[in-house]
């Protein structure tokens, strides 16, 4: 904010954090006293170079090696997989188009059967596609070369439920063909199909697998109309949002004083990557206008064998059915809404097409490092875990849709990392006079944002056996420790695990709250699953979760200094104890826990023309309090302008517990000033 940079010296602006950042860039941390080392990774893991953390990018491999140093550092063995820490898998991220010589899209024109040999073509010229300009392959098809006959199949539906066939009246095999999206509606199609909801017969992977059923050798999607243009209008509020962000960003610039040279060139990359993003933005303007739809709108999984599937313009598409006698895709889309009958046909053009769709694969480390056990307990394991990976620049997994910016992660999961990292140094300590105890097997987990992909690959291939891995403690956002208030899952894996949970507290007085049950969405879900009894610690979830402003400055480092003193503690006398811990059943159904936050009272819809509308207010809540009610439309949160539930969010994220907010509303014709005092959220 500009008021922030003004009150900061030109040194504190240029380095904010610059002691740990390169104490940490030079492993050196270990030696540092805990609340310090804790800062020192928790500035690396969080820093902009890393962009996130995210799969397939090089930051997370620099924070993979970072982990590996520091765990080389602090005296673990780091040779367990071909004598590295490095237990690597590949892991799905999304699908690319393949090399631009390789997706095409030829319309020849032939001589229909009815008319003489002699008899030039009727359907006009050759029809060459222009790739995201008039077509572009989905990742839903195959790669594959294909000639063929074409034909207009309509929405591309057989329902015999409803009495209708697109394919009735025409023969398919070995024809490419152009598919209408979604389903009749409007007019008889109300009545006949299910009016405003879509039936199965709707959905991409329905109507391809009854095109492969009917012997089709591609498929080519029309959008349909409204489709089209909640995708104009998605990329144009992009567009107004990237341009305020860009306006910002140079406001800043423009307020910074000359010696402060590092936070110069830091917004001036960000101002880059801005006009990056608009001049991208500009490119899927241009591709939306003609309806195309995106690589993966339809999924990213192939859906049936050798069949590429491809977006077709409906300017090209009206080209091609026109040449052959027909109406426009506009009258053929109305013709079937009113009619409920099928308008398929023949075309008088055939296909030359190529797709090549690259799925793809990155690889990417669990990173382990192990303090050998002593005496008769030496070959048990003890398993200590955090998962270090995010969502990178936004996209898969953010919770700030169509925003591209890098999302630190500091609370998920940087502060469950450092927390392992510092973890280690204790542990050693505290065992390094005992003469029996198991081994502790230290974890930073790869690809937990991604469906737990990390922890479920090491417990399918572990480095030491499953059968004698008494535990697993599991940190994921433990960072935001609020009211002495933390949380504990897994207390009832295990018959002991709730008395070794409490003596350990002894020395740290928390206020525990206490989940009995081994499931829940992070890693230790994975080795629960195994029969291997779990505690996972967790200071609850947020309003910056998921998003770019789940960063470095939000995170409580004293209550992350004693989160790590009561894990050490745990870990301590799991690794000592002479009997194992009794494994339990316990219950599935697990809610994941808010942390005391501030929490205004309402539900939001953002409307169609910008801004946010409150669709419904909690009886008894702030804003019930205040008087705001269903209807109002949010114009300001004290002098910030709302035109997101984004904005809102991170509004009320930002504040505590009994602040004053200061809402200014439209009801009506009438603009209001009211002032909420904010409640702790019901848990």
């Amino acid at each position: 904010m500009v008021i922030l940079v003004c009150q900061l010296s030109a040194e504190e602006l240029d380095s904010p954090k610059p002691a740990a950042i390169d104490l940490a860039r030079s492993g050196g941390t270990a030696s540092l006293p805990a609340e310090e080392r804790l800062r020192a990774d928790m500035s690396f893991l969080t820093d902009d170079s890393l962009q996130g953390r995210g799969i397939g990018g090089e930051g997370i491999q620099r924070a993979a090696d970072y982990i590996a140093q520091s765990f080389a550092a602090s005296g673990l063995r780091v040779d367990s997989f071909a004598g590295t820490p490095f237990q690597t898998l590949d892991v799905s991220i999304s699908a690319t188009m393949g090399p631009l010589d390789h997706n095409r899209l030829v319309f020849i024109p032939v001589r229909p059967e009815s008319e003489p040999q002699g008899a030039a073509p009727n359907a006009g010229a050759e029809l060459v596609g222009e790739l995201d300009r008039t077509f572009r392959p989905m990742a839903i098809g195959a790669s594959n070369v294909v000639q063929a006959e074409l034909a207009f199949v309509g929405y591309g539906i057989t329902a015999p439920e409803y009495g209708y066939d697109d394919y009735a009246a025409i023969d398919a095999k070995d024809r490419v063909l152009i598919v209408m999206r979604k389903e009749p509606s409007g007019g008889q199609g109300n009545r006949w199909f299910e009016g405003d909801k879509n039936t199965k017969h709707a959905f991409f992977e329905t109507k391809i697998k009854n095109a492969e059923a009917h012997g089709a050798a591609g498929v080519l999607f029309i959008n349909d109309l409204d489709s089209i243009r909640d995708s104009r209008d998605r990329v144009r509020k992009r567009i107004s949002d990237e341009t305020l962000r860009l306006k910002k960003v140079e406001e800043q610039i423009s307020q910074l004083p000359a010696e402060a040279t590092n936070s110069r060139a830091s917004l001036g990359k960000r101002r880059e990557a801005i006009r990056s993003v608009l001049e991208d933005l500009a490119r899927q303007s241009t591709i939306t206008k003609e309806g195309l739809m995106d690589l993966a709108e339809a999924g990213e999984k192939v859906i049936a064998k050798g069949i590429p599937v491809v977006s077709l313009s409906r300017r090209l598409a009206d080209q091609l059915l026109l040449a052959a006698g027909l109406e426009s895709i506009d009258s053929a889309n109305a013709r079937i809404d009113q009619t409920s009958r099928p308008v398929s046909s023949l075309l008088r053009h055939r296909v030359d097409m190529e797709t090549r769709i690259n799925p793809s694969t990155a690889k990417s480390s669990n990173v382990v490092g192990v303090l050998d056990g002593k005496g008769p307990l030496a070959e048990q394991t003890v398993i200590v875990g955090a998962h270090y990976d995010h969502v990178g620049m936004g996209g898969y997994g953010s919770l700030a849709p169509g925003t591209i910016a890098v999302h630190n992660g500091a609370d998920d999961n940087a502060s469950g990392t450092a927390t392992l990292l510092s973890s280690v140094q204790r542990i050693k300590e505290r065992l390094a006079d005992d003469s029996s105890h198991r081994r502790i097997v230290f974890i930073a987990f790869t690809g937990e944002e991604r469906g737990l992909l990390g922890s479920e690959y090491y417990v399918r291939h572990p480095r030491f056996p499953l059968e004698s891995t008494v535990a697993m403690i599991n940190l994921d956002m433990v960072g935001r420790l609020r009211d002495n208030d933390l949380t504990v899952y897994g207390t009832g894996s295990a018959v002991e695990l709730d008395a070794i949970l409490e003596d350990a507290n002894q020395s740290t007085a928390f206020k525990l709250f206490k989940v009995p049950s081994g499931y829940g969405p992070s890693d230790h879900q994975s080795f629960y699953m195994q029969k291997v009894p779990v505690l996972f610690f967790f200071t609850g979830l947020h309003n910056d979760y998921h998003r770019p402003s789940d960063d470095f400055d939000k995170i409580n480092f004293n209550g992350l200094t004693r989160i790590t003193d009561i894990t050490s503690g745990v870990a301590v006398d799991l690794a000592i104890r002479p009997e194992r811990p009794r494994y339990a059943e316990t219950d599935r159904d697990v809610e994941i826990r808010w942390q005391a936050s501030a929490y205004l009272g309402v539900q939001l819809r953002e409307l169609e023309e910008g801004g946010v509308m409150i669709s419904a207010v909690t009886s008894g809540g702030s804003a019930d309090v205040a008087g705001l009610l269903a209807g109002d439309r949010l114009r300001k949160f004290d002098d910030v302008e709302i035109r997101t539930t984004g904005e809102v969010l991170e509004a009320i994220g930002t504040r505590e517990v009994g602040d004053s907010l200061r809402v200014e509303l439209q009801r009506g014709e009438t603009i209001l000033i009211l002032n909420a005092f904010l409640q702790k959220r019901p848990n």
